[in-house]
């Protein structure tokens, strides 16, 4: 059968999404034949996390002349007919995320204006927690709830043999009278060594294109670990276990170190990798027999840089030594907000902010490049919790401390929070935009939370004295206007010059007469 997977993704390149590699490769291994629509270089109106970021000066700006990565006004369903004329697929499977299903939906109806035999399944985080809404589109025929390894492979049987998919696990469908019908969900699936190794052959080269600290690597996405132990409200791991019950078996689950080495082995040397982003929720979580183990022959069999995600809860100077020996360049922390009962109480995070600046201080005196999320925008957010957010990366020095906008994805518990105190609408399509907060707030306005983020790093990284001039370079006047241009000036003097640390080289009062002048309006 020819099956056609579906991205529509609007934000930025660089990612090779691992259920569609992993799914890919299973339909391959069965015969079938996968080609993938991906979005990603499309125009849509919106911009790009990578432009923005790089803007905001949270990461050295990568020149991407030579890859032609600019997105392009494109008429979307002409490019689908064309896919859809060439492929000619028997079903094609959506995989979007909440605020990405506007654009899946338009996508499904025309595909079943193409073909209305086609079957349009969804599947993805947006699917599995909200499919009652999926569904109200009367061009989408199936959903998959959960996790969709063993799904993918029986569902695609049914079809291939015309026989009724309905009656499988994990599916969610309209019935003869229009009701959305839900089956029970099969138990987690464990034996990840039992997997192909990702198929990423469906991919544009572009999505191979890994910008980091001002150069352009090509890289490669991978787990070794899947699920999560945390209970963060923003986040679906936690809605996922709920939604599978205790009965469901582990839901950490892990590659074996042999299996994962050996597949991370080919795809380098079959795509030609130079650098891994490795997206376990938390990689130091690993059990340290397993941690050294895979120290070892990562160091001695690939030894390729990597970046990865951790908790600074579990940031130890053992697995920083281990962490350095395996040429990992780069670990982000989750701080979200420097506001402790937000971030104990509303985000449910269990890390303390001296467990935050102990990490990164190891992690920077190891040489590892540390970098932190921040979420701006969460509820209850005002100008002090932004503040108090930036105090605490300052404290923990962070060197490439990372400010975005929260989105409340569907079935987390803070989008329930967010909803029930008035500060989204879960009634409708929001789209996430990377350059302005999805919430609204009586206490702080879109546009000072705007202008918070596009100084965020400013406040991190100077020093007080330069306050009074980040603070009056927030209005939107000329002299505002002039103060900004300033400060970028000597932030790319004083910082990104010196890796993401401080260093004036003795010109603060030079820079400081600098800002006078500019704020006296001479």
């Amino acid at each position: 059968m020819n099956i056609l997977f579906v991205w529509p993704n609007k934000d930025q390149f660089g990612f090779k999404p691992m259920s569609l590699s992993l799914f890919s490769a299973i339909l391959k291994q069965k015969g079938h034949n996968v080609a993938l629509l991906d979005t990603t270089f499309i125009d849509f109106g919106f911009k790009d996390n990578t432009e923005v970021r790089s803007k905001l000066r949270i990461f050295k700006e990568v020149d991407f002349g030579k890859y032609d990565m600019t997105k392009k006004k494109v008429n979307l369903e002409q490019t689908l007919l064309k896919k859809l004329i060439e492929f000619n697929p028997d079903v094609v499977g959506v995989s979007a995320l909440s605020d990405e299903v506007y654009i899946g939906v338009e996508i499904s109806s025309m595909v079943k204006k193409w073909n209305n035999k086609a079957v349009v399944v969804w599947g993805n985080k947006a699917a599995t927690m909200a499919p009652e809404k999926i569904l109200k589109c009367n061009d989408v025929d199936f959903v998959c709830i959960g996790e969709g390894v063993e799904f993918i492979q029986e569902f695609i049987d049914c079809i291939s043999l015309n026989e009724n998919p309905k009656r499988i696990r994990n599916i969610a469908y309209r019935d003869s009278d229009g009701k959305v019908q839900k089956n029970s969900l099969r138990p987690y699936f464990q034996d990840l060594d039992s997997l192909p190794f990702f198929d990423w052959s469906i991919f544009d080269e572009r999505q191979f294109i890994k910008p980091f600290d001002g150069k352009a690597y090509r890289g490669g996405d991978h787990m070794l670990y899947w699920g999560c132990p945390y209970k963060c409200t923003y986040c679906l791991n936690d809605s996922y276990r709920k939604l599978y019950g205790s009965k469901a078996g582990l839901f950490l689950r892990c590659y074996s170190v042999d299996r994962i080495i050996e597949e991370l082995r080919y795809l380098v040397g079959k795509y030609g990798i130079n650098f891994f982003k490795f997206h376990d929720e938390d990689f130091c979580l690993k059990p340290m027999d397993y941690f050294h183990e895979l120290a070892e022959k990562y160091a001695r069999e690939l030894g390729i840089p990597f970046t990865i995600m951790a908790n600074a809860r579990n940031i130890t100077k053992e697995k920083v030594a281990i962490l350095s020996k395996m040429n990992c360049v780069s670990v982000t922390l989750g701080i979200e907000t420097g506001n402790q009962k937000l971030r104990k109480e509303i985000l449910k995070r269990t890390e303390t902010e001296e467990e935050i600046i102990n990490a990164t201080k190891m992690l920077n005196g190891a040489g590892i490049r540390t970098s932190a999320f921040n979420m701006l925008g969460i509820p209850f957010e005002n100008r002090k919790t932004v503040m108090e957010t930036i105090e605490l990366n300052r404290k923990a020095e962070v060197q490439y401390p990372n400010a975005g906008f929260f989105f409340p994805l569907e079935g987390t518990k803070l989008r329930e929070i967010a909803i029930e105190n008035g500060f989204f609408d879960g009634n409708s399509y929001t789209v996430f935009q990377n350059d302005r907060p999805s919430l609204n707030f009586p206490d702080i306005s879109t546009d000072e939370l705007i202008v918070l983020r596009e100084r965020f790093v400013l406040y991190v990284k100077m020093p007080y004295a330069f306050y009074k001039y980040i603070e009056r370079s927030e209005k939107p006047d000329e002299i505002g206007k002039k103060l900004t241009d300033e400060l970028y000036k000597i932030y790319d003097k004083s910082v990104f010059t010196n890796d993401g640390f401080w260093n004036d080289n003795g010109k603060s009062s030079e820079y400081l007469k600098n800002l006078e002048t500019i704020y006296l309006g001479n």
